[in-house]
């Protein structure tokens, strides 16, 4: 058979679809000590509350009356419930806009549907008594102004009842009897169909000063990793995507913070004794539906720090990830370390599909030196060590990270200089031509702003469609 016929390519084809589907069937450990990081993939959904925008005297009466209910159920104790309260309180007092007039009666069910959030979607049959005690208490509270029958239905609704769950949601939100609170409703199914949703996981590996950290930032389109350089941390961070844009980021690093600021996302917790932050965020760009969870370890450099090895390979080898994506720095390419570290993944990786992501291509100059030539350098070296055929690409992680903030409108007046002149520099570097030979098939629509055309031209929306290509192959 000859090797460069169609029928040997379609083999290949179905080989490497196999080899994929396989890994992808790994279940992600979600457990970080005592809790479970879905819960970090849940949204907001407070800030669509009517309730934020009442008197302050009927904002605090909601809180109160929701504090009541939680301890009712006699969940005012965990983790995840405790820090829920902490963020509701804090997200509807801020408001100072009234725009609303109605009285507590008017949030009756809003209520409710609140208690169930702040529970994370988590009703197990076993706690019957304790939503009964809900129930009751709500009865009191508001007499014949609610009804048990909706009470009973909205519980029901959110139970574990398998396939039927998601039909049950959806009808409520049609209910009659909620038509104030159907969009608030629709919200909450958003959130549970996401956190239920099988996770993907990638690994982000690389030396020293490759850019991995401002890599994940582009990816997420957030400010939430810190280079490591600067860090100097031994921690590794995984971040959770969240199902929607809610204006906040969690962090579990001892503590759970659920409107996390930059100083809790920039520095660690000298109480936290594991090995391990969680960080949930909505990740804007095309990954933003996508029910991902990105584990970002210490930056390896062999002749400095052996913790930050150590700790780099034992996630590789715990392979609790579908995907490995390896950053190389453009222009360190072929170091020391660089070597030592490619031969550990090789050895170790197995079956798991590895995405070489050039970083700092901005770094080229393109009327002095041949890019495609270069590439084709670090794709021979690659081969060499051992991958077969090894996906290369190309990309300038800052130049994305600028543009999805410039689409956010979240850009300082020396970042946009710095957006403009990127801009200029990648329409002529001409990296979609590069994916389109290597990556055929593949199509990243254009946008007619160039400052946002920019995630395409840098070379991030093309590596955002891979991840994607490789995480969902064969119906994960």
């Amino acid at each position: 058979m000859k090797k460069n016929g169609k029928r040997y390519r379609v083999l290949q084809r179905k080989k490497e679809l196999k080899r994929i589907t396989h890994v992808l069937k790994r279940e992600i450990d979600q457990e970080v000590e005592d809790i479970n990081t879905s819960l970090l993939s849940i949204a907001q959904i407070i800030p669509s509350n009517p309730i934020v925008h009442e008197t302050k005297e009927l904002r605090g009466e909601y809180l109160a009356r929701l504090n009541s209910y939680i301890r009712a159920g006699k969940w005012e104790r965990r983790k995840f419930e405790k820090a829920e309260l902490l963020a509701y309180e804090e997200i509807v007092m801020a408001p100072d806009d009234i725009k609303e007039a109605h009285n507590i009666v008017f949030y009756r069910y809003f209520l409710l549907l609140d208690v169930i959030q702040i529970l994370g979607y988590e009703i197990k049959r076993g706690e019957d008594g304790k939503f009964e005690a809900v129930k009751q208490k709500i009865l009191t509270d508001f007499g014949f102004d609610i009804e048990g029958t909706v009470i009973d239905k909205i519980f029901s609704a959110f139970k574990d009842t398998g396939r039927d769950k998601y039909k049950k949601i959806q009808s409520l939100s049609k209910n009659n009897k909620l038509e104030d609170e159907s969009e608030y409703i629709k919200l909450m199914l958003k959130n549970i169909k996401f956190k239920e949703t099988k996770p993907t996981g990638v690994m982000v590996t690389a030396t020293m000063s490759a850019g991995k950290s401002t890599f994940i930032n582009a990816l997420t389109g957030k400010y939430i990793c810190l280079s490591q350089n600067m860090a100097c941390t031994s921690k590794i961070h995984n971040i959770v995507n969240k199902a929607y844009e809610d204006g906040y980021s969690y962090e579990y690093d001892y503590d759970l913070e659920m409107t996390a600021e930059r100083e809790e996302l920039m520095n660690d917790n000298e109480l936290n004794s594991s090995d391990k932050i969680v960080v949930g965020t909505h990740f804007a760009g095309l990954l933003g539906n996508e029910r991902i969870i990105i584990s970002d370890s210490p930056g390896v450099n062999y002749s400095e720090n052996e913790e930050h090895k150590l700790i780099t390979e034992k996630l590789i080898k715990g392979r609790n990830y579908h995907l490995l994506i390896y950053i190389m720095n453009a222009t360190q390419l072929g170091t020391n370390d660089e070597d030592e570290h490619i031969n550990y993944v090789k050895g170790i990786i197995g079956r798991t599909p590895v995405l070489f992501v050039i970083n700092k291509i901005d770094a080229f100059n393109v009327d002095e030196e041949d890019l495609f030539a270069a590439i084709e350098r670090q794709v021979s070296y690659l081969k060499n060590k051992g991958f077969k055929n090894p996906m290369v690409c190309p990309v300038s992680a800052r130049a994305g990270y600028l543009s999805k903030r410039f689409e956010e409108g979240n850009l300082s007046r020396s970042e946009s200089r710095e957006l403009y002149n990127f801009v200029d520099k990648f329409d002529k570097m001409n990296l979609p031509c590069y994916y389109g030979k290597f990556f055929k098939g593949m199509k990243v629509e254009d946008s007619k702003k160039e400052e946002i055309r920019l995630q395409k031209t840098c070379g991030l929306a093309y590596v955002e469609k891979l991840i994607i290509s490789l995480t969902t192959v064969g119906g994960k």
